[in-house]
């Protein structure tokens, strides 16, 4: 029904989309508001929280971090959670909502069970997660997204410094991606560090000798391999 925003222009713009009411200024905020998602950075979430609350002191106030604990609320609200979608999101691509999970949390079990109404009206499943899961799943969320697209990153970038296109790499991620969603990852790994290939990995590092920071991470991650994988193992 409003978006507030410390700037007018990007609150105009989605109140426009959503045909809401908006402002640039925290006591415009609506008195009858029942629910805040607060969609801000992590480390302003408490920030914005203190702002809000004298306002609006008996609104459920919830934030979308999934690496903050929905306890940052708690000073300001008696009634808080946390409704965190768990997708990476660019403006360059229209997101399937339905497939999203919708991980919600909230102090009371009332206010638990409207999230979870909720996110059944967007469409999307919700998965009652609290903060401790929810820590692990954002650790585990880096390494399966932003881990993955550096290492896609360097990939790109070598093939460029030898005049190959990434798109030669296209079916071997899209083969990776589907064995990872079919089995269990650690089952379908491969590689000269899962069979325990040292002449390989030493050629590897010696390629590596201009870009020091990669060899780094093609030594972490290979010995990493290694440990979870028993070499040798084909």
């Amino acid at each position: 029904m409003q978006v507030l925003n410390r700037t007018a222009p990007p609150a105009r713009t989605l109140a426009a989309a959503l045909d809401a009411e908006w402002s640039d200024r925290w006591s415009d905020i609506r008195p009858d508001a029942d629910w805040l998602l607060l969609a801000v950075r992590d480390d302003t979430i408490g920030e914005v929280a203190a702002a809000l609350a004298p306002y609006v002191p008996q609104a459920l106030a919830t934030h979308t971090s999934g690496a903050t604990p929905g306890t940052v609320l708690a000073p300001h609200f008696q009634r808080f959670g946390v409704f965190y979608p768990l997708q990476s999101f660019s403006r360059e691509r229209e997101p399937d909502w339905s497939t999203i999970p919708l991980c919600v949390d909230a102090a009371a079990p009332a206010d638990l069970l409207f999230l979870q109404e909720m996110a059944g009206k967007l469409g999307m499943r919700a998965w009652p997660v609290n903060d401790e899961q929810r820590a692990a799943l954002h650790v585990a969320a880096v390494f399966a997204n932003n881990f993955v697209n550096h290492c896609y990153t360097i990939a790109e970038q070598l093939l460029a410094e030898k005049g190959l296109p990434f798109e030669l790499l296209h079916p071997l991620m899209r083969e990776t991606l589907a064995k990872a969603l079919a089995y269990s990852p650690a089952q379908m790994q491969t590689g000269p560090a899962r069979r325990g290939d040292q002449a390989t990995l030493e050629r590897h590092l010696a390629l590596l000798a201009q870009h020091t920071d990669w060899q780094t991470v093609y030594a972490a991650l290979s010995e990493s391999i290694r440990n979870v994988v028993p070499s040798g193992v084909k």
